[in-house]
């Protein structure tokens, strides 16, 4: 189809640009690209960018302007001329994350700050100015307006009012990419969603934010994407190159919607060391608790994708990396380690036909799993997936009976005895042949913990170490099928309600 006479000059100008970064590397080339696009060269009441998609056809409806709102009338418009940029292919051969710093006139800007700094809710993000009237402040001075910011997943430090605006336009992309769409309308809807979270955090609330998962050993087969009680799980897609690094291979990626909010809010210190350091150290406190308080649902979503897998007890997903969506933080924060981590775990392959039992357990494990029981399911994930020695593997997987069912004395008796009438509660011959099984194999797993002169052979850990994890799959998988069990207090009441029968097992 040929060009019109419109698309054929933008095409000329998008020619130009072009050839004027052509020499540049591959991360900087798409930088000045972006630069040049979102500057006001054609139009001074839109980018570039805007000029030329306008004219072209593409799509460019705004939101309608909350009356009132300033911050909102300005920044949809620095977000409606920025978003062609993101389009723009990121380079291959080099990983750039994050988004790029909007090109504001002057008085926009100042126009911006102040409409922040006069914010009901914004403005409490730089303590310092709250008292201050924004219109005494000229644009050097709004500046330097600044403050010192800690978020729960562990990103902060000084904090700048100019790049506010940046802030809130790059995330918003990477937070409708995360989604799986990059639509100009989904991307409008999620400048709407940042502004509002960004309020909510600045006064000190909570609010729910994109956390990305990405897993290796995991497979979606004839199925793009999972909805879960509190995000999806989805294949890769080619948009998620604006998060995803380009060394890491991931097989999946879990999108949760976790509370987050500001771990410290201060006065930046200037040359306050004292002050600094301890901000920081009130930081560390919330870091660990956001921290525990996440992986505890990323091991309950392990969990659940492995007992929902009924063809094998060894099936494990590896996460590799975490990437954090922060409406008040341009680029994402994000972790990885090596993408090709060894593991004996089977693949977790979920089909059409195994996303009814994926959706029933992970509503099922993150909504009851005990915190009695995060041992137990931590050993039997430790078991499947990390431990590539088969003693390690052993002792980990007898660890999560012991989480079960233990107490003292007669530790074997009692964890043994409980599998047993769990696993087998209307069979008492194989009842009785359990027992005994079991309590050999916690004889291999004591003579390895306590250095028995006698070693066990390789056969037998091996051997000892895959039935004894398939009898904690099982055994956790029984647990669920007896809520009372279950919600026991701790190991030692559940081992006693087996064993004197206080409990009908199913």
């Amino acid at each position: 189809m040929p060009l019109s006479d419109k698309q054929a000059e933008a095409a000329l100008v998008m020619y130009s640009w072009l050839q004027t970064v052509q020499r540049l590397d591959a991360p900087n080339r798409w930088i000045n690209l972006a630069s040049l696009a979102t500057m006001r060269l054609m139009d001074a009441s839109k980018s570039n960018a805007s000029v030329l998609r306008e004219a072209c056809g593409g799509e460019m409806e705004m939101p309608q302007w909350i009356e009132g709102d300033e911050v909102h009338r300005i920044l949809i418009g620095y977000a409606r001329d920025a978003y062609p940029a993101f389009l723009i292919n990121r380079p291959d051969e080099e990983w750039v994350m994050g988004g790029f710093f909007y090109h504001a006139d002057e008085r926009e800007s100042v126009d911006f700050c102040r409409a922040v700094l006069r914010d009901a809710q914004l403005r409490y993000l730089f303590p310092e100015f709250v008292e201050r009237d924004p219109d005494e402040l000229d644009h050097a001075a709004l500046r330097r307006v600044d403050s010192l910011l800690y978020f729960e997943p562990g990103q902060g430090g000084s904090y700048q009012l100019p790049l506010l605006a940046s802030h809130l336009v790059n995330s918003s992309y990477t937070r409708c990419v995360v989604t799986g769409d990059d639509s100009f309308a989904s991307y409008m809807d999620a400048v709407e969603r940042n502004l509002a979270d960004a309020r909510a955090m600045a006064a000190g609330r909570t609010a729910k934010l994109p956390v990305v998962l990405g897993f290796s050993n995991i497979a979606l087969s004839g199925i793009d994407r999972i909805e879960l009680p509190s995000g999806h799980l989805r294949r890769v897609t080619a948009i998620d190159a604006c998060f995803l690094p380009s060394q890491v291979s991931v097989d999946a990626l879990l999108v949760l919607d976790v509370p987050v909010k500001i771990a410290v809010k201060a006065r930046h210190p200037k040359n306050n060391e004292e002050h600094g350091h301890e901000v920081w150290d009130r930081a560390q406190k919330s870091f660990r608790e956001w921290r525990n308080s996440l992986q505890w649902q990323v091991d309950c979503h392990r969990l659940a994708f492995m007992l929902a897998d009924s063809d094998t007890h060894r099936s494990g997903a590896i996460q590799i990396l975490q990437v954090a969506v922060n409406p008040l933080l341009g680029s994402a924060t994000a972790w990885w380690s090596d993408s090709r981590v060894q593991t004996s775990a089977v693949e977790v392959s979920i089909d059409a036909g195994r996303v009814d039992d994926v959706r029933y357990w992970v509503e099922n494990v993150t909504e009851q799993h005990p915190r009695s029981l995060r041992v137990a399911m931590r050993r039997i994930l430790s078991a499947a997936s990390t431990r590539t020695d088969p003693m390690d593997s052993l002792v980990d997987a007898v660890l999560a009976w012991e989480n079960m069912f233990s107490d003292s004395p007669e530790t074997s008796l009692r964890v043994c005895g409980s599998l047993a009438l769990l696993l087998e509660p209307l069979d008492r011959d194989r009842r009785r042949e359990l027992v005994r099984e079991l309590t050999g194999i916690y004889s291999t797993r004591s003579a390895i913990v306590h250095g028995n002169a006698r070693e066990p052979s390789t056969d037998t850990v091996y051997a000892d170490g895959d039935r004894a994890l398939e009898v904690a799959v099982e055994a956790m998988r029984r647990l669920y099928k007896n809520p009372e069990l279950l919600k026991s207090q701790n190991a030692s009441a559940r081992g006693k309600d087996v064993l004197l029968g206080l409990i009908d097992v199913h």
